[in-house]
């Protein structure tokens, strides 16, 4: 078991508890079903700043299309969801279908890491920080390796992913985290535990994750942070990886916060089967700015300027 885990290495490559209360999982449930997200407004949701709109039925159905052609152009699989807190309104697309998620599991595997130890009563010991540290801001696969076994290997993360609600995320078998599937509705159910009060996780293990986020290395700080602005605070947590099985076709994936005084959301991007790594990114980061600008009302043909 512990040398499957040990195969990491090369499946989470270079990126990127048990016992808690769930979430009640109806609060999303209408949110994140089906092929495009419903606009179902849900508190809590912060006063709506500068712009922000709901979309219209013909907004959305315009959306989608232009995701169907940049998707098909590019060759890959992509699955995205976005959530605007200022409005409630919510984006989705294919947000059920799950994707290997790489190197972004280790946020989920963090989350988990500090539910565990609210349910033993305790804080994180001073080791615990910095191996989190390492995780999200490096996106260190040794320590996650340790990580994974530390939280209760397979089995633990399962007990994790129930106290997160998230239905759609499934460990590999043998322990590879790497290989660990789950969809981006889950990515934003798991986004809204760390950035709202919707969360098993107290505020201050919340904002402790989210600074991590917000200082990840440099080379790193790319795909969400398509959508931000000058004065805007980012946290992302990237993963890709090529794989043989899917004949070194690139999985690259971004979620992460974007918030300021004229946007602020919560994004997941997951794609599959890219030819490359730098297509992968651009992908990415184009369906990013494509959904955002959809909800911040910019003209199809100004986004990505």
């Amino acid at each position: 078991m512990l040398a499957a885990a040990m195969v990491l290495s090369v499946s989470g490559a270079g990126s990127a508890a048990v016992g808690v209360p769930e979430p009640d999982p109806r609060r999303l449930e209408s949110l994140l079903s089906g092929h495009d997200l419903p606009l179902v407004p849900f508190a809590p949701v912060t006063a709506p700043a500068t712009g922000g709109s709901p979309l219209t039925p013909e907004d959305r159905a315009d959306l989608t299309a232009r995701i169907d052609a940049l998707v098909a152009a590019s060759g890959a699989d992509a699955g995205v969801a976005v959530q605007d807190l200022r409005t409630g309104a919510a984006y989705g697309y294919r947000a059920h279908e799950p994707v290997y998620t790489a190197s972004v599991v280790k946020l989920s595997l963090v989350a988990m890491l500090l539910a565990r130890a609210r349910e033993e009563g305790r804080e994180l010991t001073p080791g615990e920080r910095a191996q989190a540290e390492e995780v999200i801001r490096y996106s260190d696969n040794d320590l996650t390796d340790a990580l994974y076994q530390s939280n209760g290997f397979t089995d633990g993360f399962m007990a994790g992913t129930r106290a997160f609600g998230l239905r759609g995320t499934e460990p590999n078998p043998v322990g590879v985290w790497g290989a660990t599937r789950t969809t981006a509705a889950d990515q934003l159910r798991l986004l809204r535990a760390l950035y709202t009060d919707d969360s098993p996780l107290a505020e201050e293990d919340r904002a402790f994750v989210r600074g991590l986020m917000e200082e990840v290395a440099p080379e790193q700080a790319w795909g969400v942070s398509a959508a931000a602005g000058p004065e805007d605070t980012v946290g992302v947590k990237n993963g890709w990886t090529p794989r043989e099985s899917n004949g070194g076709r690139w999985n690259v994936n971004s979620v992460g916060f974007v918030a300021g005084p004229e946007r602020e959301y919560l994004v997941a991007v997951l794609t599959d089967g890219n030819s490359d790594y730098v297509g992968g990114v651009g992908l990415v980061e184009d369906l990013v700015r494509l959904v955002t600008g959809a909800l911040e009302g910019t003209p199809a043909e100004e986004v990505g300027r």
